[in-house]
């Protein structure tokens, strides 16, 4: 019994066997094709999601020519419907398009916005995202209705460059890509840049600069702007050439005493539009020491040539604080001019000769200038006011003049430069425009930059800087004085 059931055991044991051999030869004949394409993924569609993805990073969302995302992707799912890549492609490609609309309206380019809201409508969008921005878009496209009557008043005769400029901006706030505002405003800024280009042949130099900072910051990528900036930069290297040039020579006359001259090169350089510190500064010096030479003129009661002087460096810096200054000693010295006048002593002629021999004395002290009202200077502008045009006066004149230069030049001899200020000085508030003058003024100048050194290496800031604001004083452009003061500088700073 147990052998006849062991022979049914395997009867059914063969029968299971030639089902299951049924089975799989069904399997792989039928099934074959569907298993290897869910085993190994076809390389062509995988090419095609690539591309898709691809293009979708590069913002095209949709092309007529097959080549933008929603095309590959719904290319994908044409042959395969299941493909969740696919899928979730399209997804992003509607998101990307509802945010191409609110960019696009945002910006005023309500072309890009349509398309974009067709796309985002056609990959089934929700109402909820569409709606607000259908609404947006209806109220711009009534908003740019209007955009007809802006483009004929630009058009109009008459209207300025600037008017017809503004209106046609209104134009492109409305609608961004409105054709005909971007040709007028491509037309008026090419009319720009030809002007520009006709300045730049007069040396207008800062004229057509500022046309074509105005053309770059209205349309940078203007077809017509790169070869007009080419010739602005060759003229504006050509400008800065000269001006460095100029620049020298201001200095150079600055230096030497003339006045007039170098502030004359300051002015040319401020009228081409240079408007360096090193122009404004120039200026600045010379309407200071104009306007120190104008106190010495209403001092030696010369009202006139002290107005002309204050007048000269009004115009050259008219903020100078060094003319108040001058304004003051002006008032002061018509002030005392007339008490002069008025006193009876003023009429007295007799007083003269003691006028004259206390200048004498005080020049003989060495008192040229100070101490004030028993100085030589003082007791000259008593006599002058006597008597202007007495010989003896004029002749106390010259002999003031010659005694305080042979006293300046002693002093520079001894070194004593305290001294020798002082008497140049009183020489200048003579004879301020003797042909000495600028030379004593850069000796005195080099002694005091010397001096300065000498103070700096001996740690004695204090009088390094005294040293400095004297050497300023008599030559503000001397061309030592900026590396002493930066060496002054570095020197308290290394100071324990």
């Amino acid at each position: 019994m147990h052998d006849a059931w062991a022979e049914r055991i395997r009867a059914d044991a063969r029968y299971w066997l030639l089902g299951l051999g049924v089975l799989v030869t069904f399997i792989l004949v039928f099934w074959r094709e569907p298993i290897s394409e869910r085993l190994v993924p076809d390389p062509r569609m995988t090419r095609q999601l690539e591309l898709a993805q691809a293009a979708l990073d590069q913002g095209k969302l949709s092309a007529a020519d097959g080549t933008g995302a929603r095309e590959l992707f719904e290319s994908v799912l044409a042959a395969d419907p299941d493909q969740m890549i696919a899928r979730q492609g399209l997804v992003d490609v509607r998101k990307a398009a509802v945010a191409r609309v609110e960019r696009a309206l945002g910006e005023r380019r309500l072309g890009e916005a349509r398309q974009s809201l067709a796309l985002a409508q056609a990959l089934s969008a929700p109402t909820v995202q569409l709606q607000p921005l259908q609404a947006r878009l209806r109220d711009l496209e009534e908003a740019s209705s209007d955009t007809s009557a802006l483009l004929a008043q630009a058009a109009a005769p008459g209207v300025s460059d600037a008017a017809a400029l503004a209106l046609l901006d209104r134009v492109l706030r409305l609608d961004a890509e409105n054709a005909v505002a971007l040709e007028g405003r491509r037309e008026l800024l090419a009319g720009w840049l030809i002007q520009a280009e006709r300045l730049l042949q007069e040396n207008q130099v800062a004229a057509a600069q500022e046309l074509v900072e105005q053309v770059i910051a209205k349309d940078p990528a203007h077809l017509d702007l790169p070869p007009v900036r080419a010739k602005l930069g060759e003229a504006l290297a050509r400008m800065q050439r000269a001006q460095a040039s100029e620049l020298r020579l201001a200095l150079a006359d600055e230096r030497a005493g003339r006045i007039d001259r170098a502030a004359n090169r300051y002015l040319r350089m401020a009228a081409t539009g240079d408007e360096s510190a090193a122009v404004h500064e120039g200026l600045r010096r010379l309407a200071a020491r104009t306007a120190r030479r104008a106190e010495r003129q209403a001092a030696d009661f010369q009202f006139r040539r002290a107005e002309a002087s204050l007048a000269k460096a009004r115009r050259w810096s008219p903020l100078a604080p060094e003319i108040a200054i001058a304004e003051q000693r002006l008032a002061q010295s018509r002030v005392t001019r007339k008490r002069l006048l008025r006193s009876p002593a003023s009429k007295d002629a007799s007083r003269l000769p003691a006028l004259i021999a206390e200048a004498d004395e005080a020049m003989a002290r060495g008192d040229f200038i100070t101490p004030p009202g028993t100085s030589a200077w003082d007791k000259l502008r008593v006599a002058s006011a006597l008597a202007p045009d007495s010989p003896r006066v004029r002749a106390l004149q010259r002999d003031f003049a010659q005694r305080s230069r042979h006293c300046f030049e002693q002093a520079m001899t001894a070194g004593h430069l305290q001294r020798a200020q002082s008497c140049l000085e009183a020489n200048l508030a003579q004879e301020p425009a003797a042909a000495t003058a600028g030379d004593a003024r850069r000796r005195l100048a080099d002694r005091w930059i010397a001096y300065a050194e000498e103070r700096i290496a001996a740690n004695d800031f204090v009088e390094a800087e005294k040293a400095l604001a004297f050497t300023r004083h008599w030559q503000p452009a001397h061309p030592k004085l900026q590396a002493t003061r930066a060496r002054l500088k570095r020197a308290r700073g290394a100071s324990p």
